[in-house]
């Protein structure tokens, strides 16, 4: 028999891992302005959350916590309802002990690997009737729901190719920068909607870009939430800067600093660039087999900040309940137009194949 978890029988605080990050702080912000008194900042730099506690207000609690230490997670999660990570550290360790105690769990992680671990624990949720939801925030996140539009529009999609346009000049945290110089010495996805390495995708406010082949973890869970392959591609406000960092990744170097253990070097001198704007733009394009495309893309400014409004939307819809337990993806738990339809009273702007030529 299931239990009622934490999120459904009301009660208990709102813990944000990681709540003095660059995402975390705006979630943390937010939701203290949702939650007056329930939101707790967690991490393992206690001044840094005491800091942003008595700066911002709205009740926000200090909390230390170390999620490889097993005493810290148990008194952390004693009167929590709901759990937001906002931190790639101990993700599956920290999402089970969530789920198998019934408090709610969101994650912003965009790792595939990190994201297929705590799938697998969708059955201990169901069993406690608790609701975790992956894929949150820009990408994943926001490139799920303009993917699951597209083919919500074009039934007969045969593939979905996403691209992701980042701005150089904006706020990126140092733990998304890292996370970016890691990725750039993986492999490149292969196995997608489209077998070419590189694109050239016209994307509104920007015009024609080349982008290049990126292993964000949308492109793994929309293939099996979506039915049909699909390829993410990344690419900068700046042209140049993107040609330059995937010519150097051709030659090997972001994978030789990886093995070697340079990558928190190299992203912190990639950290002081500032070229190009603090834009963003998601695009996602779905192709039938007559070659039919639908497309619909979403910008605005300031990447950290994006991906904070739409993970902290996400953890108060679940904070209310409602939602149905297990393991799911963005994608797989809200209505694609009306998400869409919402952006805009975030200062997000959404475009779609009426707006534009692809």
């Amino acid at each position: 028999m299931e239990r009622a978890s934490r999120a459904a029988s009301g009660g208990g605080r709102i813990v944000v891992v990681g709540g003095y990050g660059a995402v975390g702080q705006i979630v943390a912000t937010l939701l203290g302005e949702w939650f007056p008194g329930q939101v707790v900042v967690a991490g393992r730099d206690l001044s840094r959350a005491r800091e942003l506690t008595g700066r911002v207000g709205h009740g926000l609690i200090p909390h230390r916590l170390d999620v490889d230490r097993p005493d810290d997670v148990d008194s952390t999660l004693r009167d929590a309802r709901l759990v937001v990570m906002c931190v790639e550290r101990a993700n599956e360790t920290l999402a089970r002990e969530c789920l198998r105690r019934g408090i709610g769990y969101v994650d912003i992680c965009a790792t595939a690997p990190v994201l297929a671990a705590i799938g697998r624990l969708h059955e201990t949720a169901v069993s406690t009737a608790a609701t975790a939801v992956l894929s949150v925030g820009l990408a994943p996140g926001l490139t799920n729901v303009l993917a699951r539009r597209c083919v919500d529009r074009l039934p007969s999609a045969r593939s979905v190719d996403i691209t992701v346009l980042l701005g150089a000049g904006g706020d990126h945290g140092p733990d998304s920068v890292r996370w970016t110089v890691r990725q750039l010495g993986e492999r490149a996805v292969r196995n997608g909607a489209s077998s070419a390495r590189r694109a050239r995708t016209w994307l509104p406010g920007f015009g024609r870009r080349r982008a290049y082949a990126f292993p964000f973890s949308d492109q793994h869970t929309l293939s099996t939430t979506l039915g049909v392959p699909v390829t993410t591609r990344l690419c900068f406000d700046s042209a140049l800067l993107t040609g330059l960092l995937f010519s150097v990744r051709a030659t090997g170097f972001f994978s030789l600093v990886r093995r070697v253990g340079g990558d928190r070097l190299l992203s912190a001198a990639l950290s002081g660039l500032r070229i190009g704007t603090d834009r963003f733009l998601v695009h996602a394009v779905a192709t039938g087999g007559d070659g039919e495309r639908v497309w619909y893309a979403a910008g605005g400014h300031q990447e950290s900040r994006a991906t904070a409004i739409v993970t902290a939307h996400v953890a108060r819809r679940l904070y209310h309940g409602g939602l149905p337990s297990g393991v799911h993806h963005l994608d797989q738990l809200v209505d694609a137009k009306a998400f869409l339809d919402e952006l805009p009273r975030e200062h997000f702007t959404v475009y779609s194949e009426a707006a534009g030529s692809g």
